[in-house]
């Protein structure tokens, strides 16, 4: 790609810059930059520059030093705020982790005492019925209720700590 340039370009762009081009220049740099290709396209294209820089900086609106300065504080009092309840955060979720754990723990160790006494009970149901088949039909009822107990009793436990970790910022 071959590059033209001219040497007269520098001046068209200070003149375009300084508001005197085309109507107070030099009548030499307004014929030459009709005539050059380069330099006129330099000229209009200063001059969008030019006009887009200058309808910008009269529709800026800057904001009160006060307001400035409000809201400044405002951003350091939050990213303090966040920035104290991070521990807080994590001692939260480590004492929930231990919380599940210790009830894991515990349901773990009364899981083989709880059982035999749920036998039992199953048993002592079954007595009250005259024929074995309803028997059977009142501890498998028993035995599902019990598990859809141990089922609601941990979601029970679970859905607020689910909804904590959902729903916090961090």
């Amino acid at each position: 790609m071959n590059r033209i340039e001219c040497v007269h370009e520098a001046a068209v762009v200070d003149a375009v810059l300084s508001g005197q081009f085309p109507h107070r220049a030099d009548e030499r740099l307004i014929a030459h930059a009709h005539e050059c290709e380069v330099c006129r396209e330099v000229a209009s294209l200063t001059a969008l520059i030019h006009d887009d820089h200058e309808r910008s900086r009269h529709e800026v609106h800057v904001p009160a030093s006060g307001q400035v300065w409000w809201r400044a504080a405002i951003r350091a009092r939050l990213e303090s705020t966040t920035a104290s309840t991070r521990p807080m955060t994590w001692m939260q979720a480590i004492t929930a982790a231990a919380a599940l754990g210790v009830l894991l723990a515990l349901l773990g160790a009364a899981w083989p005492i709880a059982l035999p006494m749920l036998e039992r009970a199953w048993t002592m149901a079954a007595a009250f019925f005259p024929s074995p088949e309803a028997a059977n039909a009142m501890a498998n009822g028993l035995r599902l209720s019990a598990f859809i107990g141990l089922i609601a009793a941990a979601i029970l436990l679970l859905a607020p700590l689910a909804l904590y970790f959902a729903l916090s910022d961090d």
